[in-house]
């Protein structure tokens, strides 16, 4: 691993001889500790650290809890820690990543004297990096929001997409249980038929009728990505209704890739690695996703 100089500047080697870092999302964050060369001495896993979902002060005593518990699985003070990266969504603005860097700082000052330098960057920016090993390329996230990231061969890094839950992260988890609780909401009031949909929706959460779910969504702050892998499992088992909900996310998603695409001045190629908990490893979404992809936009590989 090699550390840029600046870090390097300010760590002690003696006293300091450990890194941080983190990958945050919405509904959990993963951290892993290392030694300067990047050895791996501790991992561990906590909710999520998202700020737009779980808020400031949550977001910062997840991460706090994180450092500390890799920090006791290694059995070393966070007081070695000698720098601290983290890669958390819903930070792509300045004002953002400074506020958080501001509430974490007030929580870390609790259990560390001197705190190390702390950055923060969108998980997406993480993920860029370890997919294509600094090099040039794009990256489709899709876990509980969706982003598409790119890089260019001069170092440029843009976007596409990932405008939050509110305004966009379509494909994304909370997208896809949006659109599956409005096709169950249909069946309550006898509109549409989606049967699988409506069965698994109430054996996973017990919510089986018009009140129950309007009191999930509006008073308990109901997780619609929870959903998401409902919407998986029924399309597996070639629910229609299932199926159409990932194909109209995934038109939605390539119309993404292909902007990116044609923004990365890569030549006739580019390549676009899949990242996040939908579409990570062989899902049906990420099959979709992939015959799509090959469909619209021939110049890019997955």
């Amino acid at each position: 691993m090699c550390l840029p100089v600046c870090i390097r500047q300010v760590i002690d080697m003696k006293k300091r001889n450990m890194l941080f870092g983190a990958d945050g999302g919405g509904t959990k964050t993963v951290g892993l500790l290392t030694d300067l060369e990047g050895s791996p001495l501790a991992e561990a896993q906590v909710r999520g650290s998202n700020p737009n979902v779980v808020g400031f002060d949550r977001s910062s005593q997840n991460l706090t809890d994180l450092i500390l518990r890799c920090c006791e699985k290694a059995g070393r003070p966070p007081s070695e820690i000698g720098a601290v990266v983290l890669g958390v969504a819903g930070t792509a603005t300045p004002a953002i990543r400074e506020r958080l860097s501001e509430t974490l700082r007030m929580e870390l000052s609790d259990h560390v004297s001197v705190l190390p330098p702390i950055q923060i960057e969108i998980d997406a920016r993480i993920a860029l990096e370890g997919a294509f090993s600094g090099g040039p390329g794009l990256i489709l996230i899709a876990g509980t929001g969706s982003v598409v990231l790119g890089k260019r061969s001069d170092g440029e890094i843009f976007r596409v997409g990932g405008w939050g839950w509110i305004l966009g992260d379509e494909g994304g988890g909370h997208y896809i249980g949006l659109e599956a609780l409005k096709a169950i909401t249909r069946d309550f009031d006898g509109r549409e038929d989606v049967e699988t949909l409506k069965e698994l929706f109430s054996a996973r959460f017990g919510l089986s009728s018009r009140e129950k779910i309007i009191v999930a969504v509006y008073q308990e702050s109901f997780s619609l990505a929870s959903l998401a892998p409902l919407v998986l499992q029924a399309a597996e088992k070639k629910d229609p209704v299932a199926a159409q909900i990932l194909q109209n996310c995934s038109t939605l998603v390539v119309e993404q890739v292909s902007a990116a695409a044609s923004r990365s001045n890569e030549g006739d190629t580019v390549t676009v690695v899949f990242i996040g908990g939908l579409i990570d490893h062989e899902t049906v979404y990420a099959e979709i996703l992939r015959e799509t992809i090959v469909k619209a936009s021939p110049g890019v590989e997955v």
